[in-house]
């Protein structure tokens, strides 16, 4: 019963603060440079952590600022690709999203990757998945939208 009335008051405490969480927006996005990196092994690396990442994480990669802070990608339709991609790994590349400094995540919008000299712009498609372009601001790319 004890348990019962501490859960109760901690789902109280906690609602409030769940109805108070502003909805991002595209216009609060920001751009973030950095190298994709796994984050298991670079906190062994750097930090010697434990992290066994071959074991239960499978090398989920983020991104490692200049600054060499650690940034997690949320792991949502646009930001799972570049979590698990392993051609990415040690790249550079910006992200456009939103950061969330407090748990130290980027969830993605869209990103690019420096490929030689230049940056190659990935877009997100519902339908697709991520493409080399532009599909400025919506979630399918040009062939799929004239499909609709």
């Amino acid at each position: 019963m004890k348990a019962l009335i501490l859960a109760t008051a901690v789902l109280g405490f906690l609602a409030p603060a769940q109805d108070g969480a502003k909805k991002r927006d595209l216009k609060d996005r920001v751009e973030i440079a950095g190298k994709i990196v796994c984050i298991g092994c670079t906190l062994e690396k750097e930090a010697g952590a434990d992290a066994q990442c071959t074991l239960h994480s499978k090398h989920a990669q983020g991104l490692k600022a200049a600054d060499g802070t650690l940034w997690t990608l949320v792991d949502n339709a646009k930001g799972h690709l570049l979590a698990v991609n392993g051609k990415l790994r040690d790249k550079e590349v910006k992200i456009l999203g939103w950061k969330f400094p407090k748990g130290q995540y980027i969830e993605v919008s869209k990103y690019q990757v420096k490929e030689g000299d230049k940056w190659v712009a990935y877009d997100y498609c519902k339908t697709c998945g991520f493409e080399p372009g532009d599909n400025k601001d919506k979630d399918l790319c040009e062939d799929c939208a004239s499909k609709k």
